[in-house]
């Protein structure tokens, strides 16, 4: 029982992260695109915590996949302080990607036999 508490507690800890980056993102620059990742940082949060099967696999895909479509941008724009900002962002987003996916807790969590 004590794994599977680890794993919602990490589970809520990278849902409100990701609550807190789409707003941060959303504050940064308002647009269209930021509303919906927003929205769907909620609905993929609120899956984590609830131990929606397989959810933890979805999300790690949008986590990787989001790091994987801004990484140019981010990299080739380092000198400036947003830049920087958005580079700790995708590496957070890479952690928390592999312990959705890697970490024995989490997959505890979302095990429903």
């Amino acid at each position: 029982m004590g794994h599977s508490v680890n794993g919602r507690n990490l589970c809520g800890l990278i849902a409100v992260y990701m609550v807190i980056k789409g707003i941060l993102n959303l504050i940064l620059g308002f647009g269209f695109m930021n509303i919906l990742m927003l929205a769907i940082s909620v609905g993929l949060g609120f899956s984590l915590i609830i131990s929606l099967r397989y959810m933890n696999y979805v999300t790690a895909v949008f986590l990787a996949v989001n790091v994987v479509i801004n990484l140019k941008d981010n990299i080739s724009n380092i000198g400036f302080n947003v830049h920087l900002v958005y580079l700790v962002e995708a590496v957070i987003d890479v952690v928390c990607a592999f312990k959705l996916v890697a970490d024995a807790d989490i997959r505890e969590h979302f095990n429903h036999s």
